[in-house]
Protein backbone atom coordinates (compact mmCIF):
# COMPACT_ATOMS: atom_id res chain seq x y z
CA UNK A 1 0.00 0.00 0.00
CA UNK A 2 1.23 3.53 -0.67
CA UNK A 3 2.35 5.98 1.59
CA UNK A 4 -0.83 8.50 2.09
CA UNK A 5 -0.46 12.08 3.41
CA UNK A 6 -3.36 13.74 4.86
CA UNK A 7 -3.00 17.76 5.58
CA UNK A 8 -6.56 19.85 6.29
CA UNK A 9 -5.51 23.24 8.20
CA UNK A 10 -9.12 24.35 7.65
CA UNK A 11 -11.70 25.11 10.51
CA UNK A 12 -15.37 23.79 9.68
CA UNK A 13 -18.63 25.05 11.04
CA UNK A 14 -21.73 23.10 9.54
CA UNK A 15 -24.91 23.51 9.79
CA UNK A 16 -28.26 25.34 9.28
CA UNK A 17 -27.81 28.74 10.95
CA UNK A 18 -24.25 28.57 11.17
CA UNK A 19 -23.69 31.53 9.07
CA UNK A 20 -24.89 34.41 12.17
CA UNK A 21 -21.00 33.06 13.18
CA UNK A 22 -19.58 34.57 10.35
CA UNK A 23 -19.18 38.42 11.53
CA UNK A 24 -17.61 37.39 15.11
CA UNK A 25 -15.23 34.73 13.41
CA UNK A 26 -13.91 37.05 10.88
CA UNK A 27 -13.27 39.85 13.31
CA UNK A 28 -10.63 37.01 15.13
CA UNK A 29 -9.34 37.19 11.67
CA UNK A 30 -9.27 41.12 11.05
CA UNK A 31 -11.17 44.25 11.01
CA UNK A 32 -10.47 44.77 6.87
CA UNK A 33 -12.35 42.31 4.67
CA UNK A 34 -13.31 42.08 1.08
CA UNK A 35 -16.14 39.91 0.66
CA UNK A 36 -16.14 38.55 -3.21
CA UNK A 37 -19.67 37.10 -4.45
CA UNK A 38 -20.72 36.55 -7.78
CA UNK A 39 -22.03 38.90 -10.99
CA UNK A 40 -25.51 37.84 -11.05
CA UNK A 41 -26.73 39.66 -7.68
CA UNK A 42 -28.71 36.54 -6.30
CA UNK A 43 -26.87 37.43 -2.93
CA UNK A 44 -28.49 40.73 -2.79
CA UNK A 45 -32.26 39.52 -4.32
CA UNK A 46 -32.16 37.07 -1.60
CA UNK A 47 -31.21 39.43 1.42
CA UNK A 48 -28.13 37.74 2.30
CA UNK A 49 -25.60 39.87 1.28
CA UNK A 50 -27.15 42.75 3.48
CA UNK A 51 -27.44 40.11 6.49
CA UNK A 52 -24.13 39.52 6.02
CA UNK A 53 -22.95 43.12 5.64
CA UNK A 54 -24.95 44.03 8.88
CA UNK A 55 -23.45 41.13 11.09
CA UNK A 56 -20.00 42.34 9.96
CA UNK A 57 -20.65 46.03 11.28
CA UNK A 58 -21.66 44.84 13.93
CA UNK A 59 -18.84 42.97 15.11
CA UNK A 60 -16.60 45.85 13.84
CA UNK A 61 -15.51 44.43 10.41
CA UNK A 62 -15.15 47.14 7.91
CA UNK A 63 -16.59 45.16 4.52
CA UNK A 64 -15.80 46.04 0.72
CA UNK A 65 -17.96 44.02 -1.52
CA UNK A 66 -16.82 42.34 -4.80
CA UNK A 67 -19.77 41.57 -6.58
CA UNK A 68 -17.86 40.24 -10.32
CA UNK A 69 -17.11 36.57 -9.76
CA UNK A 70 -18.48 35.14 -12.94
CA UNK A 71 -18.89 31.09 -13.61
CA UNK A 72 -15.92 29.92 -14.95
CA UNK A 73 -13.98 32.98 -12.93
CA UNK A 74 -11.07 35.02 -15.16
CA UNK A 75 -7.66 35.85 -14.43
CA UNK A 76 -8.47 39.24 -15.19
CA UNK A 77 -11.28 39.18 -12.53
CA UNK A 78 -8.93 38.08 -9.91
CA UNK A 79 -6.80 40.32 -10.39
CA UNK A 80 -9.34 43.56 -10.45
CA UNK A 81 -10.30 41.85 -7.13
CA UNK A 82 -6.99 41.48 -5.85
CA UNK A 83 -5.76 45.44 -6.65
CA UNK A 84 -8.65 46.40 -4.59
CA UNK A 85 -7.64 44.27 -2.04
CA UNK A 86 -4.36 46.07 -1.93
CA UNK A 87 -5.34 49.33 -2.34
CA UNK A 88 -7.59 49.09 0.92
CA UNK A 89 -5.39 46.40 3.29
CA UNK A 90 -7.54 43.94 3.27
CA UNK A 91 -6.78 41.91 5.82
CA UNK A 92 -9.35 38.86 5.15
CA UNK A 93 -11.04 37.86 1.90
CA UNK A 94 -14.17 36.26 2.08
CA UNK A 95 -15.58 34.32 -0.44
CA UNK A 96 -19.84 33.62 -0.78
CA UNK A 97 -21.04 31.88 -3.29
CA UNK A 98 -20.85 28.38 -5.44
CA UNK A 99 -17.69 27.08 -6.39
CA UNK A 100 -16.30 29.82 -8.85
CA UNK A 101 -16.88 32.28 -6.04
CA UNK A 102 -14.97 30.62 -3.82
CA UNK A 103 -12.00 29.43 -6.28
CA UNK A 104 -12.00 33.22 -6.99
CA UNK A 105 -11.55 34.37 -3.68
CA UNK A 106 -8.87 32.04 -2.66
CA UNK A 107 -6.71 33.44 -6.02
CA UNK A 108 -7.78 36.99 -4.94
CA UNK A 109 -6.06 36.30 -1.60
CA UNK A 110 -2.95 35.12 -3.07
CA UNK A 111 -3.09 37.96 -5.82
CA UNK A 112 -3.00 40.30 -3.16
CA UNK A 113 0.31 39.66 -1.84
CA UNK A 114 2.40 40.90 -4.80
CA UNK A 115 1.92 43.32 -7.96
CA UNK A 116 2.11 40.10 -10.47
CA UNK A 117 -1.20 38.61 -11.88
CA UNK A 118 -2.50 35.89 -10.55
CA UNK A 119 -1.77 33.92 -13.83
CA UNK A 120 2.18 34.55 -13.48
CA UNK A 121 1.49 32.38 -10.20
CA UNK A 122 0.76 29.45 -12.44
CA UNK A 123 2.86 29.89 -15.57
CA UNK A 124 5.45 31.40 -13.60
CA UNK A 125 5.14 29.68 -10.18
CA UNK A 126 5.47 33.03 -8.71
CA UNK A 127 5.30 33.14 -5.00
CA UNK A 128 3.69 34.92 -2.58
CA UNK A 129 5.84 37.91 -1.71
CA UNK A 130 4.09 39.27 1.34
CA UNK A 131 1.41 38.03 3.68
CA UNK A 132 -1.43 36.50 2.15
CA UNK A 133 -5.03 37.30 3.87
CA UNK A 134 -6.83 34.39 5.53
CA UNK A 135 -9.51 33.33 3.35
CA UNK A 136 -13.10 32.57 4.66
CA UNK A 137 -15.62 30.44 2.64
CA UNK A 138 -19.22 30.29 2.49
CA UNK A 139 -21.05 28.22 0.10
CA UNK A 140 -24.16 29.02 -1.23
CA UNK A 141 -23.82 25.55 -3.45
CA UNK A 142 -23.51 22.12 -2.84
CA UNK A 143 -21.37 21.15 -5.44
CA UNK A 144 -17.55 22.38 -5.79
CA UNK A 145 -16.21 21.24 -2.29
CA UNK A 146 -13.64 24.11 -2.62
CA UNK A 147 -14.62 25.00 1.05
CA UNK A 148 -12.55 21.92 1.87
CA UNK A 149 -9.18 22.31 -0.36
CA UNK A 150 -6.37 24.76 -1.77
CA UNK A 151 -7.57 24.36 -5.09
CA UNK A 152 -9.15 26.91 -7.61
CA UNK A 153 -9.25 27.11 -11.35
CA UNK A 154 -9.02 29.83 -13.03
CA UNK A 155 -9.57 30.92 -17.19
CA UNK A 156 -7.54 33.14 -19.51
CA UNK A 157 -9.99 33.53 -21.34
CA UNK A 158 -7.94 35.29 -24.22
CA UNK A 159 -6.62 32.12 -24.63
CA UNK A 160 -9.00 29.76 -23.17
CA UNK A 161 -6.87 28.05 -20.82
CA UNK A 162 -9.07 26.77 -17.93
CA UNK A 163 -6.33 25.72 -14.92
CA UNK A 164 -6.00 24.59 -11.52
CA UNK A 165 -4.04 26.71 -9.05
CA UNK A 166 -2.95 25.29 -5.71
CA UNK A 167 -1.01 26.71 -3.31
CA UNK A 168 -0.53 26.55 0.97
CA UNK A 169 -1.60 29.55 1.08
CA UNK A 170 -4.96 29.09 -0.34
CA UNK A 171 -6.27 26.55 2.11
CA UNK A 172 -9.40 28.23 3.56
CA UNK A 173 -8.64 29.22 7.31
CA UNK A 174 -12.48 28.72 8.11
CA UNK A 175 -15.19 27.33 6.39
CA UNK A 176 -18.67 28.80 7.16
CA UNK A 177 -21.36 25.33 5.66
CA UNK A 178 -24.54 26.38 6.21
CA UNK A 179 -27.21 24.33 4.26
CA UNK A 180 -30.00 27.07 4.62
CA UNK A 181 -28.23 28.76 2.58
CA UNK A 182 -29.03 26.41 -0.91
CA UNK A 183 -32.66 26.42 -0.17
CA UNK A 184 -33.08 29.00 -2.75
CA UNK A 185 -31.30 27.31 -5.79
CA UNK A 186 -33.32 26.52 -8.68
CA UNK A 187 -33.81 22.82 -9.72
CA UNK A 188 -31.76 23.03 -12.99
CA UNK A 189 -28.95 24.82 -10.23
CA UNK A 190 -29.16 21.64 -7.91
CA UNK A 191 -28.91 19.13 -10.07
CA UNK A 192 -25.83 20.54 -11.60
CA UNK A 193 -24.02 20.68 -8.58
CA UNK A 194 -24.98 17.11 -7.53
CA UNK A 195 -23.55 16.01 -10.32
CA UNK A 196 -20.58 17.67 -10.07
CA UNK A 197 -20.67 16.01 -6.29
CA UNK A 198 -21.04 12.28 -7.66
CA UNK A 199 -18.10 12.85 -10.35
CA UNK A 200 -15.20 14.09 -7.76
CA UNK A 201 -16.42 10.40 -6.08
CA UNK A 202 -16.44 8.48 -9.20
CA UNK A 203 -13.66 9.74 -11.18
CA UNK A 204 -11.35 8.96 -8.13
CA UNK A 205 -12.81 5.89 -7.52
CA UNK A 206 -12.94 4.42 -10.99
CA UNK A 207 -9.30 5.21 -11.45
CA UNK A 208 -7.57 4.91 -8.31
CA UNK A 209 -4.40 2.07 -8.56
CA UNK A 210 -5.36 0.59 -5.74
CA UNK A 211 -8.99 -0.77 -4.08
CA UNK A 212 -9.06 -0.31 -0.36
CA UNK A 213 -12.34 -1.27 1.62
CA UNK A 214 -12.58 1.83 3.86
CA UNK A 215 -11.52 3.95 0.84
CA UNK A 216 -14.38 2.24 -1.63
CA UNK A 217 -17.10 1.68 1.16
CA UNK A 218 -16.59 5.73 2.52
CA UNK A 219 -16.41 7.00 -1.49
CA UNK A 220 -19.63 4.69 -2.02
CA UNK A 221 -21.54 6.10 1.04
CA UNK A 222 -21.58 9.26 -0.12
CA UNK A 223 -22.41 8.52 -3.94
CA UNK A 224 -24.95 6.53 -2.78
CA UNK A 225 -26.31 9.41 -0.77
CA UNK A 226 -25.78 11.88 -4.02
CA UNK A 227 -27.32 9.57 -6.20
CA UNK A 228 -30.50 8.65 -3.45
CA UNK A 229 -30.94 11.97 -1.76
CA UNK A 230 -30.88 14.19 -5.46
CA UNK A 231 -34.12 13.16 -7.10
CA UNK A 232 -35.94 13.38 -3.98
CA UNK A 233 -34.46 17.13 -3.44
CA UNK A 234 -35.68 18.17 -6.72
CA UNK A 235 -39.26 17.70 -5.87
CA UNK A 236 -38.94 19.33 -2.52
CA UNK A 237 -36.52 22.08 -2.84
CA UNK A 238 -36.95 23.44 0.33
CA UNK A 239 -36.35 20.43 2.35
CA UNK A 240 -32.98 21.29 4.81
CA UNK A 241 -32.89 17.50 5.49
CA UNK A 242 -32.20 16.84 1.93
CA UNK A 243 -29.85 20.13 1.21
CA UNK A 244 -27.82 19.17 4.72
CA UNK A 245 -27.13 15.69 3.17
CA UNK A 246 -25.77 17.10 -0.53
CA UNK A 247 -23.45 20.07 1.70
CA UNK A 248 -21.92 17.25 3.71
CA UNK A 249 -21.43 15.26 0.73
CA UNK A 250 -20.03 18.36 -1.32
CA UNK A 251 -18.01 19.16 1.68
CA UNK A 252 -16.50 15.42 1.90
CA UNK A 253 -15.86 14.59 -1.87
CA UNK A 254 -13.50 16.98 -2.92
CA UNK A 255 -11.67 17.15 0.07
CA UNK A 256 -8.44 15.17 1.71
CA UNK A 257 -11.38 12.74 3.74
CA UNK A 258 -12.06 11.73 0.73
CA UNK A 259 -8.69 9.74 -0.06
CA UNK A 260 -8.33 8.26 3.52
CA UNK A 261 -8.03 4.44 3.61
CA UNK A 262 -5.51 4.49 1.02
CA UNK A 263 -7.36 4.85 -2.35
CA UNK A 264 -6.11 7.23 -4.68
CA UNK A 265 -7.15 8.62 -7.79
CA UNK A 266 -7.46 11.46 -10.48
CA UNK A 267 -10.09 13.43 -11.80
CA UNK A 268 -9.09 12.91 -15.43
CA UNK A 269 -12.86 13.70 -16.42
CA UNK A 270 -12.56 17.31 -15.12
CA UNK A 271 -9.40 17.97 -17.10
CA UNK A 272 -11.65 16.82 -20.42
CA UNK A 273 -14.41 19.51 -19.34
CA UNK A 274 -12.31 22.02 -17.94
CA UNK A 275 -11.52 22.88 -21.99
CA UNK A 276 -15.04 23.14 -23.15
CA UNK A 277 -16.45 25.31 -20.09
CA UNK A 278 -13.22 27.28 -20.75
CA UNK A 279 -13.80 27.52 -24.43
CA UNK A 280 -17.71 27.97 -24.36
CA UNK A 281 -18.34 28.82 -20.92
CA UNK A 282 -20.67 26.41 -20.27
CA UNK A 283 -21.84 25.31 -16.70
CA UNK A 284 -19.19 22.65 -15.17
CA UNK A 285 -22.23 20.56 -14.44
CA UNK A 286 -23.31 20.34 -17.44
CA UNK A 287 -20.35 19.97 -19.25
CA UNK A 288 -19.62 16.79 -16.78
CA UNK A 289 -23.05 15.10 -17.26
CA UNK A 290 -22.48 15.32 -21.32
CA UNK A 291 -19.06 13.68 -20.91
CA UNK A 292 -19.89 10.57 -17.74
CA UNK A 293 -20.81 8.14 -19.96
CA UNK A 294 -18.62 8.63 -22.58
CA UNK A 295 -15.76 9.08 -20.22
CA UNK A 296 -16.91 5.70 -18.65
CA UNK A 297 -17.10 3.49 -21.48
CA UNK A 298 -13.82 4.21 -22.40
CA UNK A 299 -12.58 3.32 -19.11
CA UNK A 300 -14.59 0.04 -18.95
CA UNK A 301 -11.83 -2.05 -20.66
CA UNK A 302 -9.49 -1.76 -17.92
CA UNK A 303 -11.90 -1.10 -14.65
CA UNK A 304 -14.66 -4.06 -15.52
CA UNK A 305 -14.83 -5.23 -11.88
CA UNK A 306 -15.00 -1.25 -10.57
CA UNK A 307 -17.89 -0.44 -12.60
CA UNK A 308 -19.83 -3.90 -11.15
CA UNK A 309 -19.07 -2.75 -7.87
CA UNK A 310 -19.99 0.74 -8.23
CA UNK A 311 -23.48 -0.32 -9.61
CA UNK A 312 -24.24 -3.08 -6.98
CA UNK A 313 -22.84 -0.82 -3.80
CA UNK A 314 -24.62 2.39 -5.60
CA UNK A 315 -27.20 1.52 -7.39
CA UNK A 316 -28.37 -1.69 -6.33
CA UNK A 317 -28.06 -2.92 -10.12
CA UNK A 318 -25.39 -5.26 -11.87
CA UNK A 319 -24.25 -2.60 -14.72
CA UNK A 320 -22.74 0.87 -13.31
CA UNK A 321 -23.04 2.18 -16.26
CA UNK A 322 -26.39 1.87 -17.39
CA UNK A 323 -27.62 2.53 -13.60
CA UNK A 324 -25.44 5.93 -13.65
CA UNK A 325 -27.43 6.70 -17.17
CA UNK A 326 -30.74 5.59 -15.84
CA UNK A 327 -30.08 8.54 -12.59
CA UNK A 328 -28.50 10.96 -14.97
CA UNK A 329 -32.12 10.61 -17.09
CA UNK A 330 -33.89 10.98 -13.68
CA UNK A 331 -32.73 14.08 -12.35
CA UNK A 332 -32.52 15.59 -16.08
CA UNK A 333 -28.96 15.68 -16.48
CA UNK A 334 -28.81 13.52 -19.79
CA UNK A 335 -27.87 14.96 -23.01
CA UNK A 336 -24.91 15.48 -25.06
CA UNK A 337 -22.25 17.90 -25.91
CA UNK A 338 -24.65 18.68 -29.22
CA UNK A 339 -27.18 19.88 -26.56
CA UNK A 340 -24.74 22.35 -25.19
CA UNK A 341 -23.43 24.10 -28.77
CA UNK A 342 -20.66 22.14 -28.97
CA UNK A 343 -18.75 22.06 -32.27
CA UNK A 344 -17.52 19.01 -33.34
CA UNK A 345 -14.98 20.99 -35.47
CA UNK A 346 -13.57 22.22 -32.61
CA UNK A 347 -13.01 18.82 -30.82
CA UNK A 348 -9.14 18.82 -32.25
CA UNK A 349 -8.63 22.08 -30.66
CA UNK A 350 -10.26 20.93 -27.54
CA UNK A 351 -8.83 17.71 -26.57
CA UNK A 352 -5.39 19.36 -27.52
CA UNK A 353 -6.14 22.28 -24.79
CA UNK A 354 -6.99 19.45 -22.64
CA UNK A 355 -3.55 17.62 -22.66
CA UNK A 356 -1.77 21.17 -22.36
CA UNK A 357 -3.93 22.46 -19.26
CA UNK A 358 -4.29 19.25 -17.30
CA UNK A 359 -1.42 17.08 -17.86
CA UNK A 360 -2.55 14.57 -15.17
CA UNK A 361 -5.09 12.84 -17.96
CA UNK A 362 -1.95 11.25 -19.19
CA UNK A 363 -2.10 9.12 -16.01
CA UNK A 364 -6.12 7.85 -16.72
CA UNK A 365 -5.61 4.00 -16.38
CA UNK A 366 -5.88 4.08 -20.41
CA UNK A 367 -3.98 7.11 -20.81
CA UNK A 368 -5.47 10.47 -22.37
CA UNK A 369 -3.98 11.57 -25.58
CA UNK A 370 -5.18 14.17 -28.11
CA UNK A 371 -7.02 10.90 -30.51
CA UNK A 372 -8.47 9.29 -26.96
CA UNK A 373 -10.01 12.31 -25.75
CA UNK A 374 -11.65 13.38 -29.10
CA UNK A 375 -13.19 9.74 -29.16
CA UNK A 376 -14.48 10.30 -25.74
CA UNK A 377 -15.93 13.83 -27.07
CA UNK A 378 -17.25 12.35 -30.26
CA UNK A 379 -18.86 9.44 -28.55
CA UNK A 380 -20.31 12.55 -25.91
CA UNK A 381 -22.17 13.60 -28.55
Amino acid sequence: MSISRFYIPTRFIIGAGSLAQLGKEVAKLGKVALLATGKGGSMRRTGVLDKVLKDLEEKGVKAITFEKVEPNPRSSTVDEGAKIARENGVQVVIGMGGGSTMDASKCIALASSSTESIWDHYVNKVTSKGRVPPIVLVPTVAASGSEANNGAVITKWETHEKVPVMKPETHPTLSIIDPALTLSLPARTTAQGGVDIFCHLVEAYITAHESTLINDSLRESCMKTVVDTLPLLLNKLDDIEYRSRMTWASTIACSQFANLGGGTGLMSMHGLEHALSGEYDIAHGDGLAALLLAWMKYTLPVREAKFKQLGEKVFGETDGIAATEKWLKKVGMLFTLKDLGIRESDFEKLAANACKTAPWVAFHPTPLDVPAIVSIYKNSC
